[in-house]
């Protein structure tokens, strides 16, 4: 797709403050989610001297009007991520996708392999999320809003326990307008392309939390044991679906040690 035919996603990119890395780290939220919760991972790569881009996708950042004639997908969300990337960076870019963001991710990857140096999918796998989830979320797509009952249900799900603040703070993509949060959440529910992670050859990382509620260990170990060579799989002890919010810490350990072991690729 030409990059003129797609609205650019909305990026905040920060550098650190001191000595860095070269390859730039982009972050790419799930549906019904936005950048804030990506906020205490990327201070501790930034402190890591990574730079990082925190992405909003298309029709998810305050104030965004899609054209009329824009059709929200998997591949037009990945067609305007990849259109930042090449607007903004001379090399490739590492790709950090939450749940639905892993599906645009692997997409990015497999229709722009240049552009990435690595992916890592947090909380997700390309494969089907429980059924109970699906089920509920379709139920509420097919009325055409999304109510109060199922947004706790969905919070409880993907962060457990929240005080007030933080659950102000982060259900905030449910305020996304119905015509971005709808599409997307079919393409979240649709998830990628059959073909499409076998097209993608960058080194993978799964990174879960081993009580994540939507899609289990068990899908996640298959997906990597499908492809070891190149892919791999990191879990992280108490911590559900939102495991990069839960223990940040333990994430860019994980993150850090994965990039600076696989990129760039032996000579």
């Amino acid at each position: 797709m030409d990059d003129t035919a797609v609205p650019l996603s909305f990026v905040d990119v920060r550098g650190p403050s001191g000595a860095h890395q070269d390859v730039p780290v982009v972050l790419i939220h799930g549906w019904a989610s936005g950048s804030a919760y990506w906020e205490p991972l990327a201070a501790l790569l930034l402190d890591a001297g990574w730079p990082v881009w925190i992405l909003d996708l298309a029709g998810y950042h305050p104030g965004d009007r899609l054209q009329k004639d824009f059709t929200w997908t998997l591949e037009t969300a990945a067609a305007g991520v990849a259109a930042v990337i090449r607007a903004r960076s001379d090399g490739p870019v590492h790709l950090v996708g939450h749940s639905m963001g892993g599906s645009v991710a692997l997409t990015v990857a497999a229709a722009n392999p240049g552009l990435v140096a690595t992916v890592a999918l947090v909380g997700m796998v390309p494969a089907p999320p429980n059924d109970a989830f699906r089920a509920m979320l379709q139920s509420q797509l097919a009325q055409g809003f999304i109510d109060d009952q199922t947004k706790a249900k969905c919070m409880k799900a993907w962060y457990g326990n929240l005080t007030g603040q933080d659950m102000e703070t982060l259900s905030k993509g449910f305020d996304v307008p119905f015509e971005v949060l709808g599409p997307s959440g079919e393409a979240a529910m649709t998830g990628v392309e059959p073909s499409v992670p076998g097209r993608v050859h960058a080194p993978l990382l799964v990174l879960a939390g081993v009580g994540d509620r939507v899609r289990s260990i068990d899908q996640m170990e298959a997906f990597v044991a499908a492809a070891p060579e190149r892919r791999r799989f990191h879990a992280v002890p108490d911590a559900g679906h939102s495991v990069h919010w839960e223990q940040p810490e333990a994430c860019a350990k994980a993150l850090d040690e994965f990039w600076r072991t696989s990129w760039p690729p032996p000579a």
